[in-house]
């Protein structure tokens, strides 16, 4: 072998007994983290497709474009969808057992025999191709149906658990949405009570330059106005972390700049009042995750069929063609070798009378999993009716809520004019202004939050009702 070949092919037998070593030490200590080799670090290609998303974000968004967007990217959903997708092709595996079975072979036989006397040597060699051919015509316990439904009721179930991932993902952005325009409405009220306690610093300092006033009220004023500025400081960052779940949500990264539109409605308006029993029976029979369960449970039932099948016989007919070609060796006449067709059919009958309990044990598997899902769903089913009536409840109380948080927040601006008025009239001591000023922030920022409630609290109550949607914002 010439000396240039030597050096790559022992480059390759090098290559194959090291391939042969390779090793994933662990962590050597407790103590200290494990060092990663290179091969172990993988690019990213999951995130790369993440930031390659660009979506159109020139206007400010409505709340049904961002729940469009969110339904394109989230994730749960995309992964529910292609659960859905995996259960359908169940179906079509399971009606394969309506359909017959064809198998397509060949085979080579060589028969060489040595005998005394020679007159029985045999020396010859059979091939050819053939076709196999089997049916299932019936189950007489009817497994094969109940076959069909199990896989039949488990996409129903994949397909109804889709849905609910896609209210989730509808309550998801409905609730990022609101929680950013909160969170946008509490950094105006922090501006503006920003803007109020400077004013009353202004006036504290002047009433001090005008001999009226002394240094500790400026001190108080000042620490009331450093208090508002660290409050709008709290809400800034608030609203940045706001914006970050709305990103997140809509399957953006966090760092992406979303502006939105402002809602379109003042307040939700109540829900109508109607019997609770009523409320509560139509939308157990209308959320899809009850509706999932419903029919795993159905499916688990079929399963029992599936099992108690087994005990019962099957008849299956069967059939096969083949062509044979024969070579003899030691004759002189090649055309004594006969070629042929064989073909074969018929009907049998198949009865497992005894599996070692297996049919037994399956049954009876069968039977406590489907009284397990039954429990399941029972659970589940109260679950709901006792959050639809919280939701419903919290619901009306948000209302209520926000009529009185209206109600306060004009008392608690009256009221801060008035003590303005009266303080700079030196009526008034400053620690009655300041007070008249923290009731009217804590007004404001009590009806910031009640108003996001009565949003919120829709969105769940529609959510546990199964009448979520994107609509209107």
């Amino acid at each position: 072998m010439a000396p240039h070949t030597l050096k790559p092919l022992s480059t390759a037998l090098l290559a194959l007994a090291m391939a042969g070593c390779v090793q994933a030490p662990p962590p050597g200590s407790s103590t200290e983290d494990w060092i990663a080799p290179k091969v172990a670090h993988k690019p990213d290609t999951v995130w790369g497709e993440v930031r390659a998303r660009k979506p159109d974000l020139s206007q400010p968004l409505a709340l049904p474009a961002l729940a469009d967007i969110a339904l394109q990217n989230n994730a749960a959903t995309k992964k529910a969808w292609h659960d859905a997708r995996a259960a359908s092709a169940q179906v079509r595996y399971a009606q394969g057992y309506f359909m017959p079975s064809i198998t397509a072979g060949a085979g080579l036989t060589r028969l060489t025999t040595s005998a005394h006397p020679a007159s029985f040597d045999q020396n010859n060699m059979t091939y050819g191709p053939g076709l196999q051919l089997s049916y299932l015509i019936c189950n007489f316990g009817g497994g094969r149906s109940a076959a069909v439904e199990q896989a039949l009721q488990t996409v129903y179930a994949a397909n109804f658990t889709f849905n609910r991932a896609f209210q989730d993902t509808l309550l998801a952005a409905q609730t990022a949405y609101y929680g950013v325009i909160s969170a946008q409405a509490a950094v105006e009220a922090s501006e503006t009570n920003a803007v109020d306690s400077k004013a009353i610093l202004d006036a504290a300092i002047s009433r001090r330059d005008a001999g009226l006033g002394v240094d500790l009220e400026v001190l108080q004023a000042q620490t009331g106005h450093d208090q508002a500025l660290f409050t709008l400081a709290s809400a800034q960052g608030q609203l940045k972390i706001a914006r970050g779940i709305l990103a997140q949500t809509l399957g953006l990264p966090a760092d992406t700049p979303v502006s939105l539109a402002p809602p379109v409605a003042a307040l939700p308006a109540p829900v109508s009042k109607q019997d609770m029993k009523t409320l509560i029976d139509e939308a157990l029979a209308r959320r899809p995750d009850l509706s999932a369960l419903r029919s795993t449970l159905s499916a688990r039932e079929a399963a029992i069929r599936v099992a108690k099948a087994s005990r019962w016989p099957s008849l299956y007919a069967s059939g096969s063609a083949n062509r044979n070609y024969y070579e003899l060796y030691g004759l002189s006449n090649r055309e004594s070798a006969m070629d042929d067709w064989t073909y074969t059919g018929g009907l049998s009958l198949k009865w497992n009378l005894f599996d070692g309990f297996q049919t037994l044990s399956a049954t009876r598997t069968a039977e406590a999993q489907a009284e397990s899902m039954r429990a399941t769903l029972m659970q589940a089913e109260l679950g709901a009716s006792a959050e639809i009536w919280s939701r419903f409840q919290a619901y009306e109380t948000a209302l209520r809520k926000y009529e009185f948080s209206e109600a306060a927040l004009k008392s608690a601006a009256a009221a801060r004019q008035a003590a303005m008025d009266s303080y700079t009239s030196g009526v008034k001591g400053i620690l009655d202004l300041l007070n008249a000023e923290n009731q009217l922030t804590e007004a404001r920022s009590r009806q910031i939050a009640v108003r996001q409630e009565v949003f919120t609290t829709l969105a769940t109550l529609a959510h546990a009702t199964g009448l979520i949607e994107k609509g209107k914002n």
